[in-house]
């Protein structure tokens, strides 16, 4: 169980991927400008939709393609994540090798190589201006093609590129600033799935359409002002021309300006929703754009920005839109009421939003959320148990358990309720192990409850299950920590073994994440 960093020249590199593919079964990556977990095919994708909901996308993304290899590692035997790194690592890079590494069978023959490539001078030339374009890889066959269309030299090409897995990529970081003719983007944007940095190059508005994917959204979620930039550029087209519905390219732009922003003030929302009106936008593409500008609002720390967030959540519920979403505006309200200290209101809101959902046919996620979060307004109230012990019930999930679980545990625990905290803190514990892949946020949640009970158990003296509940937690933190076993067994004042194994095993994981976060040093 390896992680393995290796600086080479771009020549070697071939020749040890090769031997790794001698030793055992390997997972290969390139990472040349794109990320690594964004994989596979796909059509055209509902523009407002995709838009603003890019960033939970490019999560969902990563997480599958964790799962991905987590399945794979399972299959046992000698195994190895190989990465190849033509340019510096971005934190998508890290972050997915960061993820892996968590997850390599301990004990087994199980490794993350990550093969860099040392730094070369780069011609300015546009056969690097292509790759830059294309995200570093095109296949082999379609390379030829355009090397015959362009008449580039064969020693040119065998200095700045080379083959892998049947992809043409270049081999040399290429410089930043090239000259792009629009016919070279339109045809690298014709061949290969391009991301929106590229298609908001294009002059053609229906192909720089027909670029757009909900993969491509997700990839460019939190780059700068990328997709503003895309859906901007389009709309200008549409209005230049036919080829775009301008409903729908008003949309898009719209969308894309709630996407990029992380804070929005209630004069711009007002503008927002105002120019979605007058352009035509489908009405149910306002409401969701009316409930994200009110997620934005609700959030921010000026209250005199805060009380916009109501007017964007009640515009939201005026539209044709399911009585889920109208329930979730109700939800996003509360949250601004209840930062402004207005806690009646806050209830009300809360309460409505759970009778718009009797009867309905509704998924469990957002009830436990909606109990929860009223649970924790009616704090210090005996209603809060029977709120919270409701959205325990409903939980089916790892993900929905965690976000009541730790509240419950902890008034269960001042009720002198232990025995029911620890069942719920078993119960956690089952669904965490059998979660395909748990993530981050579900981990640091497992982690609160056990160690809450442990902390619990060692107040009353009970030692031996203040350990059992310590090493609960310390056995599933898959982010090596050791100094956080270190300042368990202080407060125990003992050396149980097995946290003491946990101990020099997270002692492994922490070295080797230090290890991944130097490449981007």
């Amino acid at each position: 169980m390896t992680v393995t960093v290796l600086e080479l020249e771009s020549a070697r590199i071939p020749g040890v991927l090769e031997d790794l593919r001698a030793q055992g079964h390997v997972r290969y990556y390139l990472s040349a400008g794109r990320p690594l977990w964004l994989r596979g095919p796909e059509g055209p994708a509902d523009l407002t939709a995709a838009l603003l909901r890019c960033h939970d996308e490019r999560e969902a993304r990563l997480r599958a393609e964790v799962r991905a290899v987590k399945e794979w590692l399972a299959e046992g035997g000698r195994r190895s994540v190989v990465v190849e790194l033509f340019n510096p690592p971005t934190r998508d890079d890290v972050r997915f090798l960061q993820e892996c590494r968590m997850r390599l069978v301990r004990g087994e023959a199980q490794s993350i190589t990550v093969l860099r490539h040392l730094p070369a001078a780069a011609p300015a030339n546009e056969v690097l201006a292509m790759f830059q374009l294309a995200g570093g890889s095109v296949p082999e066959e379609k390379f030829r093609h355009w090397q015959a269309n362009h008449g580039w030299d064969d020693d040119l090409v065998r200095r700045v590129t080379s083959t892998r897995d049947g992809l043409r990529t270049y081999a040399t970081p290429p410089p930043r600033d090239l000259p792009i003719t629009p016919e070279l983007v339109a045809e690298v944007a014709q061949s290969v799935e391009v991301p929106l940095s590229t298609a908001a190059l294009l002059t053609d508005p229906s192909a720089a359409l027909d670029a757009f994917t909900a993969g491509a959204a997700a990839e460019a979620a939190g780059q700068g002002r990328v997709l503003s930039r895309y859906a901007g550029n389009l709309y200008r087209r549409a209005l230049r021309g036919d080829e775009v519905p301008h409903a729908k390219a008003a949309g898009a732009y719209l969308a894309a300006l709630v996407a990029d922003r992380r804070r929005v003030s209630g004069t711009l929302a007002d503008l927002l929703l105002a120019q979605a009106e007058k352009w035509d936008v489908r009405p149910a593409d306002r409401a969701m754009l009316a409930y994200n500008l009110g997620q934005l609002l609700a959030k921010d720390p000026d209250p005199a920005v805060r009380k916009s967030a109501a007017r964007c959540f009640e515009h939201a519920r005026e539209l044709d839109v399911p009585v889920t979403q109208v329930a979730a505006s109700f939800n996003g309200a509360a949250l601004a009421l209840y930062r402004d200290r207005d806690l009646d209101g806050a209830v009300t809101s809360m309460r409505t939003a759970l009778e718009l959902l009797e009867g309905q046919d509704i998924v469990a996620d957002q009830q436990v959320q909606l109990l929860t979060n009223l649970a924790k307004l009616r704090r210090g109230t005996p209603e809060a148990m029977c709120l919270y012990r409701r959205a325990w019930e409903a939980a089916d999930g790892v993900a929905n358990a965690t976000y009541v679980a730790s509240d419950l545990v902890r008034v269960l625990l001042d009720a002198g309720e232990e025995r029911e905290a620890e069942a719920v803190a078993t119960r956690l514990l089952d669904l965490f192990d059998s979660a395909d892949d748990p993530n981050q946020a579900s981990e640091k949640a497992v982690s609160a409850v056990c160690f809450r009970l442990a902390g619990h158990r060692l107040a009353a003296g009970a030692t031996a299950d203040a350990a059992r509940w310590y090493l609960a937690a310390v056995s599933r933190m898959r982010r090596g920590a050791p100094e956080v076993v270190d300042t368990i067994l202080r407060n125990l004042g003992d050396q149980p073994a097995a946290l003491v194994e946990e101990r020099a095993a997270h002692a492994v994981i922490a070295d080797d994440l230090l290890a991944l976060r130097g490449l981007l040093a």
